[in-house]
């Protein structure tokens, strides 16, 4: 097996330039690193505030990876993606969409990308894989702005770049998924009890399992995932709102049943500032709970989750005590 050179952390244009061109000439690039290196490299050569893969799933649309200029942010993007403009480019996926200035042009002056989220500029290229869009590839800014035509060229040739690195891990998740779904069927066939009768939520053997196939995933993505733990008494109403909740997670998220009374959601690919939407998306529905949280970053020393186990666990007693909303552990 060949094993690819490790890539140096860089920071600045050249450097990400730098790193890509160290990715494309490796056979086995990780496609989380072009990820990585490529929008870094378009925030900081296009000047814009972001740049964000999307990625269209059966539960709609997905922030699959982003970068932000320092005095950005991803607030209200990664909540709801479907509020900017890559509906537009999936719906025309033969050319890409710019726009100079939202407010002032009159189709799009009214649309939540303008209105809500405040895009003046953007820029989207459709990531296609074979006759089909599979998600965006865009640049967003707060203020006016003219895109050239090499901005637009480097937007479409890494929007290229980008589909093919899509298509290769779609491939590699249909297989994962197929594997998952033969070692489920295989447990349920050992041992049906793979869901908790009390909460209605997948139990400690789901998770068992499920870590299984995730911590393979993490671990070769090299991506990190948020532990959130919290408490609540099951009274009237809270298997209904922990189903909600349930079915409002993205695709690859989790929520188990860890123990009575006590949960714990499992965020894949997911930052610590992104962690804080979705958490505070869950307490409108779960209510208000003292939560601990960490982040797990697969490495030498923590490959199994159990530090991260142990961190989540320390936070949520802390912010018990404390009464706090929401405490981190960083270990």
């Amino acid at each position: 097996m060949v094993v690819p050179k490790p890539i140096k952390r860089r920071t600045g244009t050249s450097d990400h330039l730098e790193a890509l061109s160290d990715l494309l000439h490796e056979s086995h690039a990780d496609s989380a690193r072009l990820f990585e290196h490529g929008l870094a490299l378009l925030v900081q050569a296009l000047g814009v505030d972001r740049a964000l893969l999307t990625r269209v799933t059966g539960l709609g649309y997905e922030v699959f990876w982003w970068a932000v200029s320092p005095r950005a942010s991803m607030e209200g993007v990664f909540q709801a993606p479907e509020k900017g403009f890559c509906p537009f480019v999936i719906a025309h996926p033969d050319r890409p969409l710019t726009i100079r200035d939202s407010a002032a042009e009159p189709r799009w002056r009214k649309s939540s990308g303008c209105l809500e989220l405040g895009l003046r500029a953007y820029a989207g290229v459709a990531l296609m894989v074979g006759n089909r869009a599979h998600g965006t590839l865009c640049v967003q800014h707060h203020a006016p702005r003219v895109f050239t035509r090499a901005e637009l060229s480097l937007l479409k040739t890494m929007g290229h770049l980008m589909a093919r690195a899509l298509e290769s891990e779609n491939l590699k998740q249909e297989l994962q998924s197929a594997l998952d779904a033969l070692e489920l069927s295989s447990a349920i066939v050992e041992d049906s009890a793979l869901q908790s009768a009390r909460s209605g939520l997948p139990n400690r053997r789901y998770l068992d399992i499920w870590m299984r196939a995730s911590l393979f995933m993490a671990r070769r993505r090299r991506e990190p995932m948020v532990l959130a733990l919290w408490s609540q008494p099951m009274v009237a109403g809270t298997k209904g709102r922990l189903a909600a909740a349930a079915g409002h997670l993205r695709g690859e998220d989790l929520l188990v049943e860890l123990s009575a009374d006590q949960y714990l959601l499992l965020l894949p690919h997911t930052s610590d500032s992104g962690a804080e939407v979705l958490l505070t998306r869950l307490r409108d529905t779960v209510g208000n709970h003292p939560t601990g949280a960490t982040l797990w970053l697969p490495d030498g020393k923590d490959m199994t989750l159990k530090s991260a186990l142990r961190r989540v666990a320390k936070a949520f007693t802390d912010a018990n005590r404390e009464g706090s909303t929401l405490i981190w552990s960083h270990g």
